[in-house]
């Protein structure tokens, strides 16, 4: 294997496989969309090269230079839908199949003039301009949302894709400006793969802030007017909004706000996938009131699992809780438990549970 090989194929090949790989575990982490579209376009960018690789050592193989310029598309129109699913759900549009089209007939006339050319002058690539005007339509997108929101990550990332599309334009065409970059664009094109990578991961932990401000936000006003006096049945539709929310953003089917007895006058508890039953059996069984000091003791998190062979953490109210809060959650056939305190420097007003056993960033200590 030469260093030409591991320069134009090797080691792009490599990089795009591992940001796949770094999207996909982004994409579990936080389960945007946009997630989902550049774990696609990395998938497809990787066989894309995978089929250069099979190119370069088995000539002319007419047939995988087509798929590989299919994939190749298939990239640029993914992360071209991933531009609008940091504002909305997933919806194919007209434009998104007529790039397509596009694309594809791009891969076609890339084929012929393969097919027919019988000069040792390597011609420019239609495919090749198609995806840099992709990516520099993409860049702009994204720089134009990043200005709005004063994100450093999006900033990022729309400079590594309009130098992506830079370096791009620059490896197949022969135009005498485009020759002085053509040698090192091969060497340079995993670079802004790299950058983009940074810049996504950025991307995941500016949300996740964001996530946390506004649901502590929503956590400590409750959306109410402060100047009126309101009942704990008042306060309902506002403390299950607030759990939908926070459940949301942590794509978390259930999940409850239990509110500690002394406090239950002036807020209510709710719950999100579950029944009222259960919420009913956490009070009367005092498995809640349980949960609620045993979070508030173990630093405002407190996480259980495989809660069958959990023993006591800490001997807490009376002989038996423990065995009644396994008894309750068993039945709600939960075997995990993750537990976070809602509390102030001086109080601890209750505790969120979650049936799973994630200590995600953004399950840690809520303060209100």
């Amino acid at each position: 294997m030469n260093s030409i090989a591991t320069s134009i194929v090797i080691i792009p090949g490599v990089v795009a496989l591992l940001l796949c790989l770094l999207f996909t575990y982004l994409h579990q982490q936080s389960r945007q969309a946009y997630f989902r579209a550049w774990q696609v376009a990395w998938a497809c960018y990787t066989v894309h090269y995978a089929l250069d690789a099979f190119r370069y050592f088995y000539p002319p193989a007419p047939v995988a230079f087509f798929f590989s310029s299919l994939f190749s598309v298939a990239m640029g129109v993914s992360i071209f839908i991933s531009t609008r699913l940091i504002r909305e759900s997933f919806r194919l549009r007209w434009y998104d199949w007529a790039l397509a089209l596009a694309g594809v007939s791009a891969s076609c006339v890339d084929l012929r003039i393969h097919l027919h050319s019988l000069t040792g002058v390597r011609p420019i690539s239609v495919e090749v301009v198609f995806l840099s005007a992709v990516l520099l339509y993409c860049s702009a997108a994204f720089y134009l949302y990043a200005h709005r929101r004063g994100s450093v990550a999006f900033q990022l990332l729309a400079f590594s894709l309009a130098l992506w599309s830079v370096l791009m334009a620059s490896i197949q065409s022969s135009y005498p400006l485009a020759e002085m970059f053509g040698s090192v664009g091969h060497v340079l094109g995993p670079v802004p793969q790299m950058l983009l990578g940074i810049a996504m991961v950025m991307v995941l932990f500016e949300n996740e802030r964001k996530a946390v401000q506004e649901n502590t936000l929503a956590l400590s006003t409750l959306g109410v007017d402060p100047r009126r006096l309101l009942s704990a049945d008042d306060l309902l539709p506002s403390m299950q909004s607030s759990l939908d929310r926070l459940a949301s953003a942590l794509s978390a089917r259930r999940a409850i706000i239990y509110i500690s007895e002394r406090w239950r006058g002036l807020l209510p508890s709710v719950a999100r996938g579950f029944s009222a039953e259960f919420l009913d059996a956490l009070t009367k069984s005092g498995a809640g009131e349980y949960i609620c000091e045993l979070a508030y003791r173990q630093g405002g998190l407190f996480t259980v699992r495989d809660l069958a062979h959990t023993t006591e953490p800490l001997h807490l109210g009376s002989t038996g809780t423990f065995a009644d809060l396994k008894k309750v959650l068993m039945e709600a056939e939960i075997r995990n438990l993750t537990a976070v305190s809602l509390q102030t420097r001086e109080h601890a007003f209750g505790v969120i549970l979650f049936p799973h056993a994630q200590r995600k960033a953004l399950l840690r200590q809520v303060r209100i």
